[in-house]
């Protein structure tokens, strides 16, 4: 052997190269860790995110967001326990109308958000807050929707802020949480203010 010549098989000197079986054991590793970090950031951003509970939470307003899911329960729950003494009710929903205004001691005012999603809904319910002098909101939202609503409300309203979820059906749960993904990613990188 010559000192140009590499070491390798039948030199008698070990090879530097790691054996195939290594490298495939390695990517299998990698790639399982990278699938148990995004479930675990899709349990922690969708289903176990950061809310309150609907229980003895206070505040000058509810606003109850539009969309899927039993919010106008929750958003009624709230009211019967006295939380705010008015609700907003986005209509941005086609599937919405405006409920009727049965709730004593509780006025409700419907609203139709610019632009039609929940960042639309966040400029109203700031806006109307600092016209009316308040400085605490409560936000019903589905239990995916509470991550990227909290975010959304938190860049337009600087007052407390409660998110009390609604949990949807469980049907709608799988599609939910890829929309979530999508649209709390537009809210981070490409829709960065209010």
């Amino acid at each position: 052997m010559t000192a140009l010549e590499p070491p390798g098989p039948g030199t008698g000197r070990p090879s530097r190269q790691r054996p195939r079986h290594g490298r495939r054991t390695a990517l299998w590793l990698v790639a399982a860790l990278l699938v148990a970090l995004f479930f675990s950031l899709t349990a922690r951003l969708f289903i176990w995110s950061a809310y309150n509970a609907a229980h003895d939470v206070h505040a000058d307003a509810v606003v109850v967001l539009g969309g899927p899911g039993p919010r106008w329960q929750v958003a009624l729950e709230l009211a019967r326990e006295h939380a705010a003494p008015v609700m907003l009710v986005s209509v941005a929903s086609v599937q919405w109308d405006c409920p009727p205004n049965d709730l004593p001691g509780v006025q409700i005012e419907c609203f139709r958000p610019g632009p039609d999603d929940t960042r639309g809904e966040a400029r109203f319910a700031a806006s109307t807050a600092r016209a009316n002098g308040w400085h605490s909101l409560i936000v019903v939202a589905s239990v995916p929707q509470a991550t990227r609503a909290r975010v959304r409300f938190k860049r337009c309203f600087s007052g407390t802020l409660y998110v009390v979820p609604a949990k949807p059906d469980l049907g709608t749960w799988a599609y939910e949480v890829v929309y979530e993904w999508g649209a709390l990613a537009k809210a981070l990188v490409w829709q960065r203010g209010c």
